[in-house]
This record gives structure tokens, sequence and C-alpha cells, in this order.
């Protein structure tokens, strides 16, 4: 027969096991090593192209560097104040404008000017294509 210890350890234990497993379920993915311009490539296919490929980057954890395009104060539709920074990825010489679009604290987003650089680090999670131009919704995770 079991002790009173042992049999405690072991409902303890049988307690405890869903909760681990669920919070290794919820682990955030490890950055991955896609490079920006690989993303970039995939758009300049047009279309279809980057639809078929989108997948395989979908929820991956990016870390990239940029500039600031814009940064500025919105109001969502629950009246929630946020920030959105728009930044460039492709950097410097190559098509002007934002490739990113990340929400941030309200709060933040006035330590953001335009040409600033910026690491971030995000999760792919939507995509625009327009008029050829990617724009990727990134959850963010830190923008320095």
């Amino acid at each position: 027969m079991l002790s009173h210890s042992a049999r405690l350890a072991g409902l303890a234990a049988l307690l405890l096991a869903p909760l681990l497993f669920a919070l290794a379920a919820c682990e955030e993915p490890a950055v991955s090593d896609v490079p920006f311009a690989q993303v970039q490539q995939a758009a300049a296919g047009g279309d279809t192209a980057f639809k078929d490929y989108f997948p395989s980057i979908k929820g991956k954890k990016i870390a990239w560097q940029g500039q600031v395009v814009e940064a500025r104060r919105q109001v969502e539709d629950d009246y929630v104040a946020t920030g959105l920074l728009l930044v460039d990825l492709d950097g410097p010489g190559e098509a002007d404008g934002e490739d990113a679009a990340l929400k941030i604290s309200a709060d933040d987003i006035e330590s953001f000017k335009p040409g600033q650089p910026v690491s971030v680090t995000a999760i792919v999670r939507e995509y625009e294509l327009r008029n050829g131009r990617l724009l990727l919704k990134l959850e963010t995770k830190e923008v320095k």
C-alpha cells in the first residue's frame, strides 16, 4: 500500500500534467531564420504566388531590422487608443514605403520618429498586396 505522501504526490502529478501540457502548447515559437528578402522575393511573384507562399510564414516569429516610415496614434473600433507603427524593412535604396504594420502601445508611439532605425520582433499574422506592394501585418512582441 502506498504511503499518504506517495498518494498525494501521485494526485498532484495527475492534476498538474494537463496544466503543464497546456502551458507547453502556449509556448511562443522560436525566432524563425526567414529573412525579409525571401518574403519580398515571394511577393514579387504576384498575388497568386504569394498567396501560396504565405502559409509557410504565417504564425512564424521574426526578428528583422528596418526604419520607421510613420508612427501615429489611432483609435480602434472599441474607442481604445493604440499606436500604429509602419516600418520599411527592405532598406534604403529599395522601394520606398512601409513593408510592415505593427500595433504598439499608444503611450509608446511618441518615442518613434520617421527614419529612426528599429529592430522588430513579431509574429506574422496577415498581409495585403496592393499594386504589387507587400504590407505585412505583424503581432508585436518587441520593438526597439
